[in-house]
């Protein structure tokens, strides 16, 4: 039988990089992911050699010197045997996939930075139990050379153990204070997790790691500014330990999903972290990336009405680091990563958080007033869990459980509001009758729905009844009707109004007269002297003392004629520069008496000043409505 031609020889092509390879790998990288992917290396080598126990610092510092400028990175995180020398620069070696947990997962990243910075550079390293260290220094002359990939290492006396350092012997770029500073900030941000404190509390982690650039140390991000606030159930919450599998990863990886609302927008804060093995990858997502968006496991879009949610993702792994959604350069998240989007087997990343921050979401579009989220930052007396999220173990569970969420029905916060609401109107102030985690709320409430300071407002020994406070416009219109009763017929009752009535009934007196008239401490024939008097049905005990002859017929003030309540209309005008030379105004409603005082609850025959003083107390409700919110 005849052999077929391709099965006679064998065809290779050869695959080597060529050291091109790494100049061209270099331009997706700047000078601050070029130093992120270097302090990468340094903290996978802390994992490697003391797992992150113990002290470790990264110091990066320039020297100038003439127009030269040279950068230096130096850790002491226990330096690199002379054996695996070639690690730190040689193409596709890696010590990665040997630690649990490594940031660094592809070989590539610490290369293609130290090529970016700049050519020659010097690496040098000693481990602590090691008599002399190694160095060995790239030039130009190696990359164009394809043929000979080796480099002489000689033996390093002037490297203390247990360090390693870069040296970039001409930076390729320019280097100023504000390049400080923004390789700073980028560092803070990145090694939030490893740099600070109260993150470290959170997570029950303890790192002692400290960065510097120049002398000047790099301060963490820090803790979102949460609002941990009682009020129903809407502080930050840790959903723990969630597991997402993949079937191609031999390990699973472990979500944790924090989420909760900032004390105040803020549009540079809001929106989706995400951490991959605790290097912070995003920020501020506002996007699909972040889970927002229509479709499938999304949580509907981004708008400012939501900048004051604070989503945190963290995804970590004791498996393979490259199959996690991050980029090459640890900047992106890939959202069509099976571990992002799910399979046909397992519930993805944005199906976990959109279960678990759908309730955020939806009241943070302006349902909550500012009042029950502004006062209670982590340090209040009345912070939730001592100002702390509340930490919830999902290592087991499939669903999130109801209680695990804020109550969408805000029963608390509309309750509060309603008492502002009618303590507002009614000009008086109750933070004696609540209770004291209440008070910050209300007080804050009330000065929104108010129009004058709370130290005016008249503090009240107890609260107006339920059906008042339901409807505090007719209350308010019935107190300012009897005070016009009582002014017009010259006379003055306080005694008879119970405590929270009293503020409404002086403040009519001052603003319709500037004399108010003796109190007056006897019985009146024909005149109300409560607001419930007003409806004409007084039990005839209500006048015990007065003379038999007196008559105990109720007055309520200057009546409406028939005719009038028929014909007459009433017509409001919007005036701008009232008084000055260049008032100018147009009539903006004109309504038949009728069809007013039904739109206002009122009886038709109501006299004038009552409808006068409802359209006020209307008009201010829709400003401090309108404010609130």
């Amino acid at each position: 039988m005849a052999q077929r031609q391709s099965d006679s020889f064998s065809q290779q092509a050869e695959l080597l990089p060529t050291k091109e390879t790494l100049t061209a790998l270099k331009s997706d990288v700047n000078l601050e992911s070029a130093c992120l992917e270097l302090c990468d290396n340094a903290l996978d080598a802390w994992k490697r050699t003391h797992n992150r126990t113990g002290s470790m610092t990264i110091d990066i510092s320039v020297e100038q010197e003439g127009g030269t400028t040279s950068l230096v990175l130096r850790d002491d995180a226990g330096g690199v045997p002379r054996e695996d020398a070639a690690m730190l620069f040689g193409l596709g070696h890696t010590a990665k996939r040997s630690i649990s947990g490594s940031i660094g997962t592809y070989g590539v990243g610490a290369k293609k930075s130290l090529v970016n910075l700049g050519v020659p550079f010097r690496i040098s390293s000693r481990t602590r139990g090691a008599e002399v260290g190694w160095t060995y220094r790239i030039m130009q002359d190696w990359f164009d050379d394809d043929q000979d990939w080796s480099v002489p290492v000689h033996p390093a006396e002037d490297i203390a153990p247990g360090v390693t350092e870069i040296r970039i012997e001409d930076l390729n770029y320019e280097w100023d204070e504000q390049t400080a500073e923004l390789l700073r900030e980028t560092l803070g941000e990145a090694y939030n997790l490893f740099l600070c404190d109260d993150l470290q509390d959170i997570h029950d982690t303890s790192y002692d790691l400290s960065i510097s650039v120049n002398g000047q140390p790099v301060e963490p991000e820090g803790v979102p500014d949460w609002s941990f606030s009682p009020f129903d159930g809407i502080y930050p919450r840790r959903f723990e330990n969630i597991e997402i599998s993949s079937p191609d990863m031999d390990e699973p990886v472990i979500l944790h999903i924090t989420v909760g609302l900032l004390t105040q927008k803020d549009s540079q804060e809001a929106g989706t972290d995400i951490y991959c093995q605790q290097r912070k990858v995003a920020s501020c997502l506002r996007n699909g990336k972040g889970g927002y968006g229509a479709g499938k496991d999304r949580l509907g879009n981004f708008s400012p009405r939501h900048e004051r949610l604070k989503v945190i993702l963290e995804l970590e792994t004791d498996g393979d680091g490259q199959m996690l959604p991050w980029d090459t350069q640890k900047s992106s998240i890939d959202p069509h990563n099976p571990i992002m989007r799910g399979t046909s087997d397992s519930r993805g990343v944005y199906n976990w958080v959109r279960r678990s921050v759908q309730e955020y979401y939806q009241l943070d579009a302006d349902q909550i007033p500012t009042a029950f989220i502004a006062p209670y930052g982590a340090n209040h007396e009345f912070a939730v869990n001592d100002g702390r999220p509340v930490s919830l173990d999902y290592a087991d569970r499939k669903q999130v459980v109801s209680g695990h969420r804020p109550n969408p029905d805000l029963p608390d916060v509309s309750e509060i509001r309603k008492i502002a609401a009618a303590h507002a109107k009614l000009r008086i102030s109750g933070c004696d009758l609540l209770d004291p985690w209440q008070v910050p709320a209300y007080e804050q409430q009330l000065s929104q729905e108010s129009d004058r300071k709370i130290e005016r407002l008249e503090a009240v020994s107890t609260l107006p009844p339920d059906d008042i406070l339901e409807n505090p416009h007719e209350a308010v219109g019935r107190i300012c009707e009897l005070a016009r009763i009582h002014l017009e017929h010259g006379i003055f009752c306080p005694q008879e109004l119970k405590e929270w009535q009293l503020p409404r009934y002086r403040e009519y007196m001052e603003r319709h007269e500037q004399d108010i008239p003796p109190i007056h401490d006897q019985r009146v024939v024909d005149v109300p002297l409560k607001p419930e008097h007003l409806d004409g049905n007084i039990e005839l005990s209500e006048f015990e003392g007065l003379e038999d002859d007196a008559v105990a017929q109720v007055h309520t003030g200057q009546t409406v004629e028939e005719d009038s309540v028929k014909q007459e209309t009433a017509e409001l005008f919007l005036v701008f520069g009232g008084g000055s030379e260049d008032e100018r105004g147009a009539q903006v409603l004109e309504v038949s008496r009728t069809e007013l005082c039904r739109l206002l609850g009122l009886e038709t025959d109501a006299v004038d000043e009552v409808i006068w003083e409802n359209l006020e107390i209307q008009f201010e409700g829709l400003v401090r409505e309108k404010h609130s919110s």
